[in-house]
């Protein structure tokens, strides 16, 4: 058995396990809800030993745990032949969690708990490709419905009860997942994505060049940036490919090609491997990945079956006007950038979306018009399932099939600290950690556990440079 085999039949036996749990605890007659978490919102768990290892079960947590931030990281990276470092493997389990708190997850388990849902996440490894994350999510569909049928019997069915609801990079693996019209056609009650980057994010191809700060603190940009572009499944978080562009451009309500280097006003295409010297070598490393990728993006991007278009919703926040709607790309020597030192060679253009999907990235082109919500109140991309307007709104789509109304609600949402917090509490951290030293007891804070998890999904804005009605402004005045 080759070192794959042996991970794809160790991944599938976990999965099944999961699967077991969720039909165990199966009530017939109530509605049934499966998170799909967003990108770093699955907990991986790594096996103790390495291939061929007989039993061998992923139960090492590697994401995310202090011990993340402890040598952790280091293990997350995958090699040049695809394999986890050190042959080991790496299997998700269900949603992240960190120091106790179930973040930012835990408000919508305690939702269904208090409903009586029949509920489960279906954790994913983020590190993967789309497509492999999609076949492992089809199986564990396909299994529930198998598995509860072999309970019930057949007359039980349970995919008619199930609500899909799919955080960020969730969405676009159940969106790849729909292009099967068998699987699309199974008579899901519903599927909601929420802030699902259809089209990309701009603070993800930050962390080419610049690392991940939180990260930063413990290993070094440098080590950062090489384990980033060693995982295929991110790349599909950069702007949307051209090929994409060019046909759904008036779709999206875009009147340009949101990447562009401003010396010349270029398209810059970051699938485009004619831009590869802009890349730093780490990137350059992997340009079969973003070759992949950008295959996954274009499928994702295809029309929706129209067997499941009435309940394909989308739900986003253009509540941060301060999201970068466009990306400034500076032609860069990538083989010589140091990313400790230089300056990123990307800056953002202001304008609405979530603090990390623009608004015109979080409706799919094809998704109908009246299945389309705007929310009024919840703001952040890392912590909207938090809020209690999306746990409303949520719970509105599971009990009517529907969108709530358009009409204003009043809600708090849980208290999370905010950025210069968490990197003040994260740099004296660090600093106790080289010291061999516990972490500080503000560590182990609720809401610094919100801001610590919410930085590392929603990623960090890049440098801004003007405001996008500015921009217009100018456009206007040339004309």
């Amino acid at each position: 058995m080759t070192y794959e085999q042996y991970r794809a039949a160790l991944i599938r036996q976990y999965y099944d396990h999961q699967l077991q749990s969720f039909v165990n605890g199966y009530v017939p007659g109530k509605p049934s809800v499966l998170l799909l978490p967003g990108g770093m919102g699955s907990q991986l768990q790594r096996t103790p030993n390495p291939y061929p290892a007989n039993p061998n079960v992923p139960n090492d947590i590697l994401w995310l745990n202090l011990g993340t931030f402890a040598g952790g990281a280091l293990r997350l990276e995958i090699d040049a032949q695809g394999k986890d470092i050190g042959s080991h493997v790496v299997a998700a389990h269900g949603p992240v969690s960190f120091v106790g708190f179930e973040t930012p997850y835990g408000e919508l388990h305690d939702l269904a708990y208090h409903e009586n849902w029949n509920y489960a996440v279906f954790g994913f490894d983020w590190r993967r490709p789309l497509a492999e994350c999609t076949g492992h999510f089809r199986r564990f569909v396909l299994g529930f419905e198998r598995g509860v049928k072999a309970r019930f019997g057949n007359s039980e069915k349970p995919i008619k009860s199930l609500t899909v609801v799919c955080h960020s990079m969730g969405g676009m693996v159940c969106t790849d997942a729909l292009r099967d019209l068998s699987f699309s056609g199974l008579g899901f009650r519903a599927i909601v994505t929420i802030a699902t980057p259809f089209y990309g994010t701009s603070t993800h191809p930050e962390r080419y060049y610049k690392g991940i700060s939180i990260l930063n603190f413990f290993y070094g940009a440098r080590a950062v940036v090489r384990i980033v572009a060693s995982l295929p499944g991110p790349y599909t978080l950069m702007f949307l490919p051209k090929v994409i562009y060019n046909r759904d451009k008036n779709r999206l309500g875009l009147t340009r090609y949101p990447q562009y280097d401003p010396n010349g006003n270029v398209d810059t295409d970051p699938y485009d491997l004619s831009l590869l010297p802009r890349w730093p070598q780490p990137v350059k490393d992997h340009q079969a990945d973003l070759t992949q990728a950008k295959n996954e993006m274009v499928r994702v991007a295809e029309p929706i079956n129209s067997n499941i278009a009435p309940v394909f919703f989308n739900v986003r926040s253009s509540l941060d006007p301060r999201t970068a709607v466009e990306l400034l790309w500076n032609n860069v020597d990538g083989s010589t950038f140091d990313p400790t030192n230089d300056p990123s060679p990307l800056a953002g253009v202001a304008g609405p979306g979530d603090g990390t999907v623009p608004a015109w990235s979080a409706w799919h082109a094809y998704s109908r018009p009246a299945n389309q919500y705007d929310l009024k109140q919840a703001r952040e991309h890392g912590n909207l399932l938090q809020h209690p307007e999306v746990l409303e709104l949520i719970k509105t789509v599971v009990d009517t099939r529907m969108l709530p109304s358009r009409k204003k609600r009043v809600a708090r949402s849980p208290t999370v600290a905010g950025k210069r917090k968490v990197r003040d509490i994260v740099d004296a951290w660090a600093k106790r950690a080289a010291r061999k030293q516990a972490p500080p007891k503000e560590m182990f804070a609720e809401p610094v556990a919100r801001g610590i998890v919410n930085q590392l999904i929603a990623g960090e804005k890049p440098r801004m440079v003007r405001r996008l009605s500015q921009v217009s402004r100018k456009e206007k005045k040339k004309r």
